[in-house]
């Protein structure tokens, strides 16, 4: 009959410690230090890196994205977003800038504006803005100026300024 107590009893003992070697555990890892996410966009890994580990969090890249905003090898997301509070200890993925999508950008002064936009959808590249204005020496549609110029190097959104021609064009009905 004894022998048939001790079973029982030896579960409970192990269930009770169970729950107290949880809670203690539970107590020991919640007494860790809670520290804010630092902005970590804009800057390079190393950089990055020096500022998380002096708030004793880590640094982990997750991937490279193109942006046109951002330099090359700059962090454009961080997964914990800046000013979050996280216990010490926890990994902040990151995903680095590949810069623009495109590299080198055509030249379209001078160019028809149906002509440009079809150079520019070639190179994947979107007209953001179209600007029209007046102009005496140039025809009508005629791109007049761009942004970024040919020699800036990449970006993947444009802005061009495209003539209407003359005011005496407009002023006679002429199209």
């Amino acid at each position: 009959m004894k022998s048939l107590l001790k079973i029982p009893l030896y579960i409970v003992i192990l269930f009770a410690l169970g729950i107290l070697s949880g809670h203690l555990t539970f107590k020991v890892l919640s007494f860790s230090r809670t520290v804010t996410v630092p902005d970590l966009r804009g800057k390079g890994m190393v950089e990055a890196d020096g500022i998380v580990r002096g708030k004793g969090l880590y640094i982990r890249l997750e991937g490279e994205d193109y942006d046109s905003h951002t330099r090359q090898g700059a962090i454009i997301r961080q997964d914990i977003l800046p000013g979050g509070m996280v216990k010490e200890g926890r990994v902040i993925g990151v995903v680095l800038s590949k810069g623009p999508r495109v590299q080198f950008v055509p030249d379209i002064v001078g160019q028809d504006l149906d002509r440009a936009e079809f150079l520019l959808r070639e190179k994947g590249i979107k007209v953001g803005k179209i600007l029209y204005v007046h102009s005496d020496q140039a025809p009508r549609n005629m791109v007049l100026a761009q942004r970024p110029e040919a020699a800036e190097g990449g970006s993947d959104i444009f802005s061009i300024i495209v003539s209407l021609g003359e005011y005496e064009d407009e002023a006679r009905g002429n199209p």
